[in-house]
């Protein structure tokens, strides 16, 4: 299911921020070889329960890390924040629900985990938890179309 939960918030990120290099290589990430400005995005499944009969619910974290730039003012480095308004209008625009690009899933964001850390000068991390129903694929089962009627009625 991960692939599909990241390709969705892939797409939500494209959405938001059309012209910013998104990367989800954790390797990648966590051995600095990226150029800023960049995005750094990760889901974890939290859990999945039961929901109807058809269907199960899983529930998911996203981790998004928006990595600023830097640049050279009056001779000294200061980073550029990425604004988290584009991401933060599009959620409120869609109520917090989205449907991703590539392969459909939509997913509900419980917008009371919504949170937005910017003490770092060089990223803002956004985190949020969101859910979303897979089907349970049924087996086939093959109908019976005759029906063979024996007997003497009478």
């Amino acid at each position: 299911m991960e692939n599909r939960e990241l390709s969705c918030i892939i797409d939500l990120l494209n959405e938001a921020y059309p012209d910013l290099a998104i990367l989800d290589s954790l390797d990648v990430w966590l051995s600095g070889k990226f150029q800023p400005p960049i995005a750094f995005v990760q889901t974890q499944e939290v859990t999945e329960r039961g929901n109807t009969l058809t269907s199960y619910k899983v529930i998911s974290d996203a981790g998004i890390v928006l990595h600023h730039r830097k640049k050279k003012i009056g001779g000294q480095e200061v980073y550029e924040p990425i604004s988290t308004d584009p991401l933060r209008q599009l959620l409120r625009r869609e109520r917090y629900s989205y449907r991703g690009k590539t392969d459909g899933l939509y997913i509900d964001i419980d917008n009371t985990s919504f949170r937005i850390r910017s003490d770092k000068k060089d990223r803002t991390e956004i985190t949020f938890r969101f859910e979303y129903k897979v089907a349970i694929p049924r087996a086939q089962v093959e109908k019976i179309n005759t029906f063979e009627i024996e007997g003497d009625w009478s």
